[in-house]
């Protein structure tokens, strides 16, 4: 079933790559004019030294729906304003330019803030335009590029699913337990808007995931040196992705302490030091030879591990005449922001969900966090006392509050200088996204029992047919234009043809179908036997993981056997 279900993410990722405008997501066109830069055989630039490509921009004011994000000289901007996209107005996709048809690397003056992050995300995607074009003689058009460079990223994401099982199942939580963290990722539809575009958040949010995975394998005692090695071997890559991967480093050393403290088996604090400090020692060395270079490069060029040229741009010239920045005015927009923007807010934000539903579900994340936490026969409880198994619990929340902690910090500065709410970004907090399911399913299991899958997989298919039908008649509709004369504006504009989108429609549909078949195979099982539900899960226990034990009760929470 886990893996069934990561193919299915996989698919409604895809789908959700052709749902939404080319380049309306996030920095798109300065993401990819960085990849284009790069894919030319260019080196890569100094935080400073890219201006922006007219060609990118041009393509912009073709497919983008936000008037905000591409104004044409006739449009007046504004935030909230949206262009239609009628299947007449579509370029023939026989005629679509190529990047330097379209002028290439031609400057238009402004700054590409994107070279500010580390290389390797971008370096990833040219490599696969170079490839691209080996294999083709030649470049694609642009829109096609585009198209492509955005599977690459649904590539990435794809496995958050079945990495969100396996930090359950190194927990030691039972099978519905897991297998609800992996559907709880698909109640996210954000991340699918995400994940389906050029953003390098992408590799980021894989990272965050997998080294989760790992990390919650180290709670329940794992101290081998494969595990440090992977660790370190994970939060290089991350560091060398983004800089937000800074809390990758503690989140590690957190993990082996607490694992140390709560182990039932705790030898004295000496050798439990030294068990700890050879995988901690091994990760600490791998992580630092993969990306040290880099900031120590940095550092050393400019002054600061991570200059922008967005300090230049977000002055006290910005803000009005006597502005005194307040804390609850800052608040009172910023978590509304944020709230709606991890939930659902695509692309230049037009379409969104609305914020009493992304308070709800924030609110029942809180509530499942909070039975997680307060339950005394919790999911996976240790065989320890109360206190260690609610700390190792606690645990995975640590991530995602690191996150907050960063971006509510990087907001704040900008507003208190400059009085405009900048930085106030959901999506990034999805590099802690597979930390915090687990104890949202620890929760939902205590009150949903067996049905904790179920309940998480009807949330999900909710979320994301409200939000691919939104985005579907927000972008792509118009006057008397229904779903059919939707899907043919959609596919006109596409990067690919007709054929290919209709593949990914199919894909979508036969695995959500293959998904139905295995929740009816599991719906049967009976609750009376325990190992049940383990043997439709789809997966053994990850190998190298600590042995759980002997089997208990199937309770709520069981390890499971």
């Amino acid at each position: 079933m886990v893996l069934v279900a990561t193919v299915a993410f996989g698919a409604l990722a895809a789908l959700w790559s052709v749902a939404v405008p080319l380049l309306e997501a996030p920095d798109e066109p300065d993401h990819l004019a960085l990849v284009l830069h790069l894919a030319d055989g260019n080196p890569y630039p100094e935080f400073d030294g890219l201006q922006s490509q007219a060609a990118v921009y041009r393509m912009c004011r073709v497919y983008v729906s936000s008037i905000r994000a591409c104004p044409r000289d006739d449009e007046v901007v504004s935030p909230t304003g949206m262009r239609r996209h009628p299947r007449e107005q579509a370029p023939p996709k026989s005629e679509r330019p190529a990047w330097d048809d379209l002028g290439g690397d031609e400057p238009v003056g402004a700054l590409n803030q994107m070279p500010q992050h580390p290389p390797l995300y971008y370096q990833l995607m040219a490599g696969v335009l170079r490839v691209e074009r080996a294999v083709n003689g030649g470049p694609w058009s642009l829109d096609r590029e585009l198209a492509l460079l955005r599977l690459a990223n649904v590539a990435l994401v794809t496995p958050l699913p079945l990495l969100a099982w396996w930090a359950a199942r190194r927990f030691r939580l039972d099978q519905a337990t897991a297998i609800g963290a992996c559907f709880a990722v698909f109640a996210v539809p954000m991340l699918t808007h995400i994940g389906s575009t050029l953003n390098n958040d992408n590799l980021l949010n894989l990272c965050g995931a997998l080294l989760v995975a790992l990390l919650a394998g180290v709670l329940r005692g794992d101290r081998s040196l494969r595990t440090g090695l992977a660790v370190g071997a994970v939060i290089g890559v991350g560091l060398l992705t983004k800089a937000f991967a800074v809390i990758f480093p503690p989140l590690a050393v957190l993990a082996y302490a607490i694992g140390a403290v709560v182990d039932p088996d705790r030898p004295a604090w000496r050798e439990s030091v030294a068990r700890v400090a050879r995988p901690l020692g091994a990760a600490g060395l791998v992580s630092i030879v993969l990306a040290g270079w880099w900031y120590v490069g940095v550092r050393l060029r400019t002054g600061s591990f991570t200059p922008t040229v967005e300090d230049a741009a977000l002055t006290s010239a910005l803000a009005p005449a006597g502005f005194e920045p307040r804390v609850g005015t800052f608040l009172g927009q910023f978590l509304p922001a944020v709230d709606t923007r991890f939930w659902g807010s695509y692309g230049g934000y037009p379409v969104r969900l609305s914020e009493g539903v992304a308070w709800l579900l924030t609110a029942s994340v809180a509530a499942a966090v909070a039975s997680a936490l307060a339950t005394r026969e919790a999911p996976g409880a240790a065989p320890g006392s109360e206190p260690a198994r609610r700390l190792a619990t606690a645990w995975f929340l640590v991530p995602v509050a690191a996150l907050a902690v960063l971006v509510v910090g990087r907001s704040w500065g900008i507003y208190a200088t400059t009085s405009k709410l900048v930085f106030a970004q959901g999506r990034y907090l999805f590099a802690g996204l597979v930390a915090l399911v687990v104890p949202v399913a620890m929760g939902i299991r205590r009150g949903a029992g067996r049905w904790t899958p179920f309940v998480l997989v009807a949330l999900a298919a909710v979320a994301q047919a409200h939000a691919l039908r939104r985005s579907l008649a927000d972008y792509w509709g118009g006057p008397g234009l229904g779903p059919r004369g939707q899907v043919r504006a959609l596919v006109a504009y596409s990067g690919w043809p007709g054929e290919v989108v209709a593949l990914f429609g199919i894909a979508a549909a036969v695995s959500a179908g293959a998904l139905a078949w295995t929740l009816v195979g599991l719906a049967r099982t009976d609750p009376d036997e325990p190992d049940a539900m383990d043997r439709r899960g789809g997966l053994d226990e990850p190998a190298g993981a600590p042995d759980p034990g002997p089997a208990r009760s199937p309770a709520v929470g069981s390890v499971a056997p």
